[in-house]
């Protein structure tokens, strides 16, 4: 599962590592010390050179050594370990008017150990700089373990250093001159080893020499680093252009005005972005080629106005661009800026079979050659029949340009090395840098010696005093190998694919093309609640619960790396278990990689060839269940509510005697409700699931209830499981015989209704998702086409109903599975319409429970652990009542808060007059 980064390559370690501690650390260095093992520091694995893979000891940092250890808000600095994630630092800044400037596209899940290793910047550090303009201290290890920090270091006098220490400053002294007469000059370069300005005043500063030496050269476990004041205001300038010498020449004319930040999209780009957000197609036109996103920042908002005024003139009296769009509201800024952030991601949609590579794509040129830079780009992609997509930091001369290769094609693989020979030769002759911010990596690596070739053997000799027996990420940095480049490729000329025997899912496309898309971005990975997803990786952060994980083992099994038989061992399972099909991860990853479908298809395969557990069997026939024993369900209830006795029940069954016992009202939602309810202009088939049917029926009463008051005609027809609790367990089979059991008893009842309304979330899913997974019947589509969530409903017709009006106070929970659908609020909307009804949004994530999962015994801490927020604010509320739409939400809300847990539509239904 760590044998992949962000990158193009894939290389088999001997062994994990996740340490705890500094002592783990310095039992993990011996360990490869004594085995001749290569050590390789890992942090989200998001990189796309390759720095995070290797052959031997994989140190991955991102599950414990993750902390914030302290922040000081008044002298404005943070320490942490090399796990912690940028994106948890903005949620610890908020309000307190500080930032950390270098704001790497991959922040929200980037951690500071990685982003020291590659000296990452961003799309505001032409203003604000890169990691190592506000790295204060760092503690760290060298290969032979011995131990120092930057602080210690920088306060000695060079001649009372450990030996390590004097060698390379008298290497800096004798060749002071030649190094700093051999760098590129252009401010953004982290190509190489940066020995510029090691020695001042008779001491050794290393701070520029670990940041971006990507784990070469020393294993760092503790970080500190400097915060800004945060400006009080921002102006964002998005201008489109016809051709990219204009784009070109505009930089050239703002970069005087001291933007915070200029970045380029070009038309590939904006498309997608079109494509996959409404709200974009009015404000970006067609027709353009790319825009530039200028932003200004500052603590005077007059003086920030008016600087944003005088570039927009500019622009246009130097007929540039006549078409500039100012974005006012923080919305529309988050939105053009969450493109850019996404953008590589967001380009794996590009359809076909060639994907954009990060080859040539972290290059950085003085800014007033960027015309020059584009017109040879050009050619040489042009000479070698290659299509590519250029986005970036243009404000810095640094130009993400992603060429389109498809690396299962011999013929592409060869070009690899053709267009990075000519390609870096170009950056060279215009005194650029090959790497601007992402790193060598096993991509550029064999290219630092072109770029160096005056100091090369300097480098040589600092990777030597700090790492004599090359322990430290060998093929990076001072590895010459004029093939690295197509070498370890994770699909190369003898990767092949055969697809899933035997599927038990319906796949428009091919399962191998599914799983294939998973690029390994990271995002998935993130920590905080900038995602949704996923919910036990957030918790654990365990690998193997990451949704990319399952793409990896995947990939080997569709590869022939593992046979198919491994899809039937515990190891395997255990990583398709940690997917809980909550959803989140498919409708976040900016790639669509359908995860959860997958792991269906994984768990189905497992199921049918071993069957199911008492535990899931029981866990997943509600319906059976309410049918045969609601008449006599209370006296089975009533032993059941002994702990002692749902001890015994979690013995045999799994389920967790935590967890109360669930009884049946005798009489069912059937028995309360006429096959057909009301009158009137509009007629919806009512699909109430099982827990409105059987466990909860007065959420439907109040559903037919109040659609009878809106003058709507109700049928409830018979109806079965909508197959999801199955289907999440891999009872593919079952699930298949629900779906078509209803619809076989709903018949020609789908061509009379107008609507098919449901009150539960999950079942909507299922109606509008899953049921396409399983059964090919144009009646989906129809389901499709009709389906609409009650609450949805409601608001669409809300002049129908007359409501009193009440002071009640409610807080509300968004299901996963609601959140995944189109009308994701309408529930919360529908509340907040109601006169007098105070409505707190709980903004929370998963409740913990998701669905099954968290009713078994096993998962249960972790299921009540993930729920903590959501519960820490529900019961902190002075809400009255707490409301959501799923079922099991409700039940988790009911076992762990103690106030009363309702539908969006029973409220509602209390309001009517």
């Amino acid at each position: 599962m760590v044998a992949t980064d962000g990158s193009i390559y894939k290389v088999e370690p001997a062994c994990v590592v996740y340490p705890k501690d500094d002592e783990d650390v310095r039992n993990a260095l011996g360990f490869a010390y004594n085995y001749g093992l290569s050590v390789h520091s890992r942090g989200a694995g998001s990189g796309l050179c390759g720095s995070a893979i290797g052959k031997g000891l994989i140190l991955d940092f991102s599950k414990y050594m993750n902390k914030l250890l302290k922040i000081d808000y008044e002298n404005q600095y943070f320490e942490c370990e090399p796990g912690y994630r940028f994106g948890e630092l903005e949620e610890e800044l908020k309000g307190s008017g500080l930032f950390f400037p270098p704001d790497p596209s991959s922040g929200e899940y980037a951690t500071f150990g990685g982003m020291l290793g590659t000296n990452a910047s961003g799309a505001h550090s032409v203003k604000y700089g890169n990691v190592s303009d506000y790295i204060e201290d760092a503690f760290f290890y060298l290969s032979d373990g011995s131990s120092y920090s930057l602080s210690e270091i920088r306060n000695t006098e060079i001649q009372e250093l450990p030996d390590t220490f004097r060698k390379l400053a008298f290497l800096y002294e004798n060749n002071k001159n030649i190094i700093h007469n051999n760098y590129p000059n252009v401010k953004y370069n982290v190509s190489g080893y940066n020995m510029r300005d090691l020695v001042k005043d008779n001491k050794l500063d290393l701070s520029k020499l670990i940041a971006g030496s990507e784990g070469t050269l020393a294993v760092v476990t503790k970080m500190r680093f400097r915060l800004k004041k945060k400006p009080s205001y921002n102006s964002l300038i998005v201008a489109y252009f016809d051709d990219i010498v204009s784009s070109s020449k505009a930089v050239q004319q703002i970069l005087p005005m001291n933007p915070s930040g200029i970045e380029i999209m070009d038309k590939s780009l904006l498309q997608i972005a079109k494509d996959n957000d409404e709200s974009l197609r009015e404000k970006i036109p067609d027709g353009i080629d790319n825009v530039l996103l200028i932003e200004f920042d500052g603590n005077d908002k007059d003086a920030l106005e008016h600087t944003s005024q005088l570039a927009q003139n500019l622009l246009r009296d130097e007929s540039l661009t006549e078409n500039i769009y100012l974005a006012i509201t923080e919305e529309d800024k988050t939105r053009f800026w969450a493109i850019r952030k996404a953008a590589v991601p967001i380009l794996y949609k590009l359809k076909g079979k060639k994907k954009i590579l990060a080859l040539i794509e972290d290059a950085a040129v003085p800014t007033d050659k960027l015309v020059e830079y584009f017109e040879g780009v050009y050619n040489i992609l042009k000479k070698n029949g290659v299509d590519f997509v250029v986005y970036g930091h243009i404000a810095k001369g640094l130009m993400h340009t992603r060429p389109l290769l498809n690396l299962k094609d011999p013929h592409d693989i060869d070009l690899l090395k053709n267009i990075a020979d000519d390609f870096f030769s170009l950056i060279n002759s215009m005194g650029g840098s090959i790497s601007g911010e992402h790193g060598d990596g096993r991509i550029r690596t064999q290219y630092i010696k072109k770029q160096y070739p005056e100091i090369y053997e300097l480098f040589h000799d600092v990777k030597h005093l700090f790492d004599e027996s090359n322990l430290f990420n060998p093929e990076i940095k001072t590895h010459h190998d004029n093939n690295q480049i197509s070498k370890f490729l994770r699909y190369g000329k003898d990767y092949r694919s055969e697809d899933l025997k035997n599927k038990l899912l319906m796949w428009p496309e091919q399962f191998a093309d599914e799983v294939e898309k998973c690029h390994g971005c990271s995002k998935c990975t993130t920590v905080t609640t900038a995602t949704r997803m996923c919910p036990i990786y957030k918790f654990t952060r365990d690998e193997a619960a990451s949704p990319k994980a399952k793409a990896n083992i995947l990939r080997m099994l569709i590869s022939g790396s593992i046979d198919e038989e491994s899809l039937y061992e515990k190891a395997f399972q255990h990583v398709i278990e940690h997917c809980v099909n909550c959803g989140s991860c498919y409708s976040e990853c900016p790639s669509n990689v359908n995860i959860p479908k997958m792991s269906i298809e994984a768990r189905g395969q497992y199921e049918k060839k071993f069957g199911s557990s008492l535990e899931n069997k029981l866990i997943v026939n509600a319906e059976l269940a309410g049918r045969t024993t609601r008449k006599f369900s209370k006296f089975i209830g009533f032993p059941m509510k002994l702990k002692a006795a749902r001890k015994i029940g979690e013995i045999f069954t799994g389920v967790s005697a935590e967890r109360e016992f669930i009884t049946f009202p005798s009489k069912s939602l059937y028995e309360r409700v006429s096959h057909k309810e009301g009158a009137g202009d509009i007629k919806v088939l009512y699909f109430a699931g099982c827990y409105a049917s059987y466990i909860k029926p007065e959420i439907g009463e109040a559903a037919v209830k109040v659609l009878e008051r809106m003058a709507v005609e109700t049928i409830t027809p018979e109806q079965h499981c909508c197959g999801l609790p199955m289907l999440s367990k891999g009872m593919v089979k079952k699930a298949k015989n629900k779906v078509k059991a209803n619809l076989e008893k709903w018949g020609k009842l789908l061509d009379d209704v107008d609507y098919i309304v449901v009150t539960c979330s999950s079942c909507g899913l299922s109606l509008t998702q899953e049921w396409s997974y399983l059964v090919e019947d144009e009646k989906i589509d129809v389901i499709k086409d009709k389906f609409i969530h009650i609450s949805d409903f409601i608001n669409k017709y809300r002049s129908r109903l007359q409501l009193k009006e009440t002071s009640k106070k409610v807080a509300y929970h968004m299901p996963c599975h609601l959140k995944l659908q189109k009308a994701s609020n309408s529930s919360i909307d529908m509340l907040s319409s109601i006169n007098g009804l105070q409505v707190e949004d709980l903004a929370s994530h998963c409740c913990g429970i998701a669905g099954s999962w968290g009713i078994s015994a096993k998962n249960y801490p972790l299921s009540v652990e993930i729920a903590s927020p959501m519960i820490n604010k529900l019961n902190a509320s002075e809400a009255d009542t707490g409301v959501t739409d799923c079922p099991t939400c409700r039940m988790q809300m009911e076992h762990l808060s103690s106030k009363k847990i309702k539908h969006p539509v029973e409220v509602l239904s209390e309001c009517l007059k």
